[in-house]
């Protein structure tokens, strides 16, 4: 694949945190860790994967940038939640007792207890009225997680969507951000982890350029089941998933239609140019580097260890020289593409409508669309998670009338 010439003479203005801060959805908190993780809770709202008051209850008691507290805090709100699961699983209420094992899984995953979050989700899982399968798909040696939620407990073939997270969603939080909203809408939902995410990472692998090598053994496990029409299968990529589905759009003709949310070209230039990754690198080895550390480093050094964890870096330099391989040439996408960002988002960061506005011109099919959300509805942010029944809303719209349009021609 090359490199698409446009991109690299359009200049990439920086984000800018003073813009952030001013665009931003504060929650409630005047510190900016905090109220981004409550911000990432509060987007699982609307899929039932936590509950305002049962977060507000929480880091009432929890101290400024105090990992531990935060730990602490929501092992013992998962605690009492799943104790309510519990009671009403004992006393035969199967619904009550779903959504409280949901609830309870998310917080046991917000303070880092995996075991126990998979544990309550599976259980919660077996309560579902609908099925949903644990999926294992082998791949070089190991596997590729997912659930696959069926809209119906017949082999009907029906539309279906792939949904594929960022650099540090977990597979169970996917289901929440989009499961039930399909399901409603009579898809069948694939959530799935490509290399370098979630447990895939904690099993030693790390993100790669080439998604089209995972996504065609996804492709070739949804095509094998009776339940999917061929015709009617889509994927979609939230955040870093943005890169890694249209990626593999260029090469996996089997998909029918992507949504990329918010879409990105190049992975060096949205981590060096748009981020502020480029700089934290160059500064690494600089005796300013432990200065910005006792300043920031509460809310900045786990994220720049998860970055280098999941892509397998020996620090920020090696960081941004593994990225330089990951990039995307949109004139090879040939099904119908919904782009999404925030109007937020484009504000304070430049760089992502600048990759918005050249893919939407290089993009070949002419069943193409952008759709910015709108601060004032609250959908301004990241992806537009922070108002997820949006995001829901004009994703599978749009995916109907593409798959209507696709019946009334064939």
């Amino acid at each position: 694949m090359e490199r698409y010439e446009k991109l690299y003479k359009a200049k990439m203005p920086r984000a800018s945190m003073g813009r952030y801060k001013k665009e931003r959805i504060v929650y409630r908190y005047k510190d900016v860790h905090t109220d981004l993780n409550v911000g990432h809770l509060l987007w699982l709202q609307s899929g039932g994967g936590c509950d305002t008051a049962e977060i507000w209850a929480a880091t009432s008691q929890m101290k400024k940038q105090d990992k531990e507290s935060w730990n602490r805090e929501f092992a013992v709100l998962a605690g009492k939640v799943e104790e309510l699961a519990s009671d009403s699983l004992e006393n035969g209420h199967r619904v009550s007792a779903r959504e409280a094992f949901f609830r309870a899984s998310t917080y046991y995953g917000f303070c880092g207890k995996r075991e126990k979050q998979v544990e309550c989700f599976l259980a919660a899982g077996r309560l579902l009225d609908l099925p949903m399968e644990p999926v294992k798909i082998p791949f070089e040696g190991k596997y590729l997680p997912g659930y696959f939620i069926k809209a119906a407990h017949d082999n009907q073939k029906r539309k279906t969507l792939i949904f594929i997270g960022g650099g540090d969603t977990i597979l169970e939080e996917l289901y929440f951000l989009i499961g039930p909203a399909g399901v409603r809408r009579n898809y069948n939902i694939f959530v799935v982890e490509m290399p370098g995410q979630g447990a895939t990472n904690l099993e030693g692998m790390v993100m790669r350029p080439d998604t089209e090598v995972p996504m065609e053994k996804i492709v070739d496990y949804v095509l094998d089941r009776p339940d999917v029409d061929p015709e009617k299968l889509a994927a979609m990529g939230l955040s870093w998933g943005g890169y890694m589905v249209p990626r593999a759009a260029c090469f996996e003709k089997r998909l029918k239609a992507i949504v990329a949310n918010s879409i990105i070209l190049d992975g060096n230039i949205w981590m060096t140019e748009i981020s502020p990754f480029g700089i934290i690198a160059k500064l690494e080895d600089t005796i300013l580097f432990p200065i910005i550390k006792i300043f920031f480093g509460a809310t900045m050094m786990p994220r720049l260890e998860m970055l280098k964890r999941k892509w397998g870096a020996r620090d920020m330099k090696h960081f941004v020289e593994i990225n330089k391989s990951f990039f995307l040439d949109p004139r090879l996408i040939e099904c119908p593409t919904l782009l999404l960002d925030g109007e937020s988002e484009i504000s304070y960061s430049r760089g992502v409508e600048i990759m918005q506005e050249i893919a939407l011109e290089a993009i070949p099919h002419p069943v193409k669309k952008r759709i910015t959300g709108p601060k004032e509805l609250g959908a301004g942010g990241h992806c537009q998670v922070a108002n997820a029944n949006f995001m829901h809303q004009v994703t599978f719209d749009w995916l109907d009338e593409v798959f209507e349009e696709q019946v009334v021609n064939n």
